[in-house]
């Protein structure tokens, strides 16, 4: 995995969602649980498998309220895909 480029858009996201109106508590826990699984996923790929949805469907939930962190996930998921997370 490509975990430099993963890292920087862990980054970013980090960022949008500060820089916005918070994010719900399920979905703030959603975020968490999501990127302890990347950042776990690092260097293991097995382990890495099914994250580009969940992704992408994290994307979905952030498009009307956290535009920006919707693109961020989009571009992360792009990259765990491209892996074949």
């Amino acid at each position: 995995m490509d975990s430099s480029s993963v890292k920087q858009s862990l980054e970013r996201l980090c960022e949008a969602l500060e820089s916005g109106a918070p994010p719900d508590p399920a979905l703030r826990a959603d975020l968490a649980a999501l990127d302890a699984d990347i950042r776990r996923a690092l260097g293991a790929s097995a382990e890495a498998q099914g994250l580009a949805q969940r992704v992408r469907d994290l994307s979905l939930r952030f498009a009307q309220q956290h535009p920006t962190a919707a693109a961020v996930l989009r571009e992360l998921g792009v990259l765990l895909e491209g892996i074949g997370a």
